[in-house]
This record gives C-alpha cells, sequence and structure tokens, in this order.
C-alpha cells in the first residue's frame, strides 16, 4: 500500500537477479530451527530405533555404530552405513570410560561431519571423557564404553547407550514417535550375565549345602554309634551286675515284709503252685 511503513526482517528464499540474493549455509539450515530441534532421529513407529547406536560386534574388541541421521548444531548428519570401531585394550591397572560421539565441526578448517571415538583416563573412579563445549564444534554422546584391565572382548553389558539423555536428545519430529526395542539392549546383556552367575551360584551353593548335609548325618551317625556303644558296655558289665544286686536286695525286702513258713532247715513252704505260705494267712 502506498502509505505503509516497512521494517525489513529475514525471509527467503528469493530468486536471485545477478545475484542480488545469496544466502549461506546458516540461512539454509534455519527452516530446521522451528520445525526439528537438534538430536538423533528416531526411526518410524514399529521398528527398532537404533539410529545411531552403539552395539558389541561380539568380535573382541570392536564395537558397531549403527547407520542413522541426526541434526547437530543445526545442520544435517548422517552416517551412511554401519561403521565398525576397534577400541584399545587397557594398559593401564585402573578402569577407563570412553565414549563415542557425533560431532559437527563448523569451523572453517572442518565444515564436516565426524563419528568420534574419544579416550577416557583410567582411574580408581573412572568418569567419561568431555565433549565439546566450543560454539564452532558441537557433539552429541552417543554412548559410553567401559573397559577394565583385563578386558579383552566388549560385550553389550560394557556400553551404555547415551542417546535419549541431556547429552543426546532425541528427535521425534513431527510424525514419527520411540520404539524401545533395542534401548535397553545393554541392560538386557547385564541381566543375563546376571541371570548366569546367580544360576551358577545357586548350583554351587545347593551342592555345598547337599555337601555339609551329608558330612553332618555321617558325623552324627558316628557319634550316635559311639555313644550307643558305650552304653552298651556300661550295660553289660556295671550296670547289669547293679541291677542283679538291686533286685537281690528287694527281693529280701519283700520276703521279710510277708514274713513266709520256713522248716527247721531254713527252707520256704510253698504249696503244689508254687505259692508261698505265708504265717496268719
Amino acid at each position: 500500500m502506498v502509505n505503509d511503513v516497512k521494517y525489513e526482517v529475514n525471509a527467503g528464499f528469493f530468486d536471485a537477479i545477478d545475484r542480488d540474493r545469496l544466502y549461506s549455509a546458516e540461512d539454509m539450515n534455519r527452516p530446521y530451527r522451528k520445525l526439528i530441534s537438534n538430536g538423533v532421529f528416531a526411526t518410524p513407529k514399529g521398528t527398532p530405533s537404533d539410529n545411531l547406536q552403539v552395539f558389541s560386534a561380539n568380535d573382541e574388541m570392536n564395537i558397531i555404530v549403527f547407520k542413522g541421521e541426526a541434526i547437530i548444531g543445526d545442520k544435517w548428519f548422517e552416517n551412511p552405513s554401519n561403521l565398525i570401531i576397534t577400541i584399545p585394550q587397557n594398559s593401564k591397572i585402573l578402569t577407563r570410560i570412553d565414549s563415542i560421539v557425533a560431532q559437527i565441526d563448523k569451523t572453517q578448517a572442518g565444515r564436516v561431519g565426524n563419528i568420534v571415538y574419544r579416550q577416557g583416563a583410567a582411574s580408581s573412579n573412572p568418569v567419561h571423557p568431555d565433549i565439546n563445549a566450543e560454539e564452532n564444534i558441537i557433539e552429541f554422546r552417543l554412548a559410553d564404553i567401559r573397559v577394565s584391565p583385563s578386558c579383552v572382548k566388549i560385550t553389550q553389558d560394557l556400553i551404555t547407550d547415551c542417546r535419549g539423555s541431556e547429552e543426546c536428545p532425541w528427535i521425534t519430529s513431527l510424525i514419527y514417535q520411540v520404539d524401545t526395542s533395542t534401548l535397553y539392549a545393554q541392560w538386557q546383556e547385564a541381566y543375563r550375565n546376571y541371570f548366569e552367575e546367580q544360576q551358577e551360584s545357586n548350583s554351587n551353593y545347593t551342592e555345598e549345602f547337599k555337601l555339609m548335609l551329608s558330612n553332618f548325618f555321617d558325623e552324627e551317625q558316628q557319634a550316635f554309634t559311639n555313644w550307643f556303644n558305650s552304653i552298651k558296655e556300661n550295660l553289660s558289665e556295671d550296670a547289669a551286675g547293679k541291677l542283679q544286686v538291686e533286685i537281690d536286695n528287694l527281693s529280701e525286702i519283700v520276703m521279710d515284709a510277708i514274713s513266709p513258713i520256713t522248716t527247721e532247715a531254713g527252707e520256704i513252704l510253698a504249696t503244689e503252685n508254687g505259692e508261698y505260705i505265708v504265717a496268719g494267712l
């Protein structure tokens, strides 16, 4: 309109006439900022959320960084195929934690995307290495890997999936939601190892308990046998003799109490049935 007062703002993109409209990479990436946040893309519903996930290769010290996409520093980022990385063995006497990082390098010398292996420092209380905080180098921590001095094979329970954390957020965009079927691979592997260890421990305990019971019953049986034999010996010698003396003494007392009739020769008179003839009866 004729009476309009205009205040120019940023907009685009427009056709150039004699190169009067030039756009930078930042201009090209600007629409992402409102439509899609920075982070790792989740995969379509019903498919595993394994974009840029780190897995054990089950091959000594090798790991696999799965293919996948992300928006990092408002730049699109793509790992086009599964990437195998060999983790160095730990030559120290303490454990270290290494990291796998997705990186966008915006510096003039860089202008590239990278998957970075970053080794941590061995320590009695190990922590993962820092990710970059510089303005022109933006990084997401994809995974941590715990490497002990005795480690000769990277198993899944040693890999901590960092996707979905503050250091590596998800993008679910306008359509997709997160499928969690692969998110707990480390926990599943750790649980399997724990279950097997507990099963072996319980089996060992059961065998030890059986042996302990067997030894206990053997010892108790032997102790009872020894006690019983000692009792038998006492009964056959001292106790049996003492018992007979008591019986004889009791017989004398009874005889004195009932006063049976005796002959001049001292013989006790009895009936044909063997019953004593007592005076006054």
